[in-house]
């Protein structure tokens, strides 16, 4: 039986003694910041622990948390959240927030996965669309309705297709996202600009399959390995499949191996494509469906996906390769290992203070940091 890992070139054997690497994993314990469960960053310590010498878990929800962990050193921090809240007496829309990938890169702290440049690609989901449109690979029309300034005007075909901007976990997607007729549009929008306080993005529905594929950078090269799961969600009342927020409550959707090799071919081509044009580095997932003639196209990417045992990422290794789970997060720790050390970005002097609690946003605005 051939090794899980061969497809990397090479075998990861467990060590006779452990790593001298100390390891942290970071999460936050505000659900709208976290991208990782309490049970994943334990399943995450609890595998390497067993390879490396010091791993231990962390809550970062202040800038305080951030200098504390900071202060620590590690050798490498699994990033499990994107930014912190700089004002905890205001509100997630209110506060001005800080990218953690850009604080560490400027203290010289290796992270895994994508730097802030793809991050914020990702993080705003009509940025990342328009980035693959200009890469010239292919995703469905769309317009934008911003919150601050509603619009319902556009020259798209129904049905159209409504999600907030700047959530996961299929947030505010609902048998309602499907829309049929310009009422139904303006309800929508309006929906996710009250209950979600986001902008709106619209696109023309794509009404085919629905796929996830996991992207891997190989080890000591540039090249990406792409591997792909079906997604099968239960038809809604309207007759749609699609992951709504109830569908992924209820964990009732199928995942299945794509077993035709030339669709399997046609979405790789197009997710790695996509991790490409993004800026992508080293890891993630990225999700399309197939329009009504079949043809792959992009709906959004997730490059920090939460590395669960259970969650679409391991699936993807596990029907392709047979990859175990502790395999998958050690490939991707390595891959943080093999890069060079994160040189210093060049930030406004504000930045350079250890504190910023007392730092007002416009003197941190442009550099990168803040949001």
């Amino acid at each position: 039986m051939k090794n899980p890992l061969s497809i990397y070139g090479r075998v990861i054997k467990s060590p006779i003694k452990k790593i001298d690497k100390y390891i942290e994993i970071v999460g936050s314990s505000n659900p709208r910041l976290n991208a990782m469960a309490k049970d994943s960053r334990l399943s995450i310590l609890a595998v390497l622990s067993k390879h490396y010498t010091k791993v231990a878990t962390t809550i970062v929800d202040n800038m305080a948390d951030l200098d504390r962990l900071v202060a620590k050193k590690p050798d490498l921090v699994i990033l499990g959240m994107k930014l912190i809240l700089l004002d905890s007496s205001k509100g997630y829309d209110d506060s001005p927030k800080i990218w953690l990938s850009s604080y560490l890169q400027e203290k010289g702290i290796n992270f895994t996965g994508s730097d802030t440049d793809a991050l914020v690609l990702e993080f705003d989901k009509h940025e990342a669309k328009q980035k693959v449109i200009d890469a010239g690979l292919q995703s469905s029309k769309y317009f934008i309705s911003r919150i601050n300034h509603p619009t319902f005007k556009h020259s798209l075909r129904f049905p159209l297709f409504v999600k907030p901007t700047n959530r996961g976990d299929s947030k505010g997607i609902d048998e309602k996202s499907v829309v049929g007729s310009k009422q139904e549009l303006e309800s929508k929008i309006l929906s996710i600009h009250n209950d979600y306080s986001s902008d709106a993005l619209i696109e023309e529905y794509l009404p085919g399959r629905e796929f996830s594929v996991a992207i891997i950078k190989r080890p000591k090269s540039n090249d990406l390995l792409a591997m792909p799961i079906e997604i099968v969600a239960p038809a809604n009342t309207q007759g749609n499949k699609f992951l709504s927020e109830a569908v992924k409550d209820a964990d009732s959707e199928k995942v299945l191996a794509v077993d035709n090799l030339e669709l399997s071919d046609a979405i790789n081509t197009l997710a790695v494509g996509v991790f490409r044009a993004l800026g992508s580095r080293d890891y993630g997932r990225i999700d399309m469906r197939l329009d009504k003639s079949g043809v792959p196209n992009f709906i959004e990417a997730n490059l920090m996906p939460g590395l669960s045992s259970h969650g679409y990422l391991a699936r993807c290794f596990h029907l392709n390769d047979r990859i175990s789970y502790e395999d998958m997060i050690r490939s991707i720790v390595e891959l943080a290992f093999d890069r060079a050390p994160n040189l210093p970005i060049k930030l406004a002097p504000a930045i350079l203070r250890t504190n910023l609690d007392d730092i007002a946003a416009s003197q941190l605005a442009g550099s990168g940091l803040i949001v």
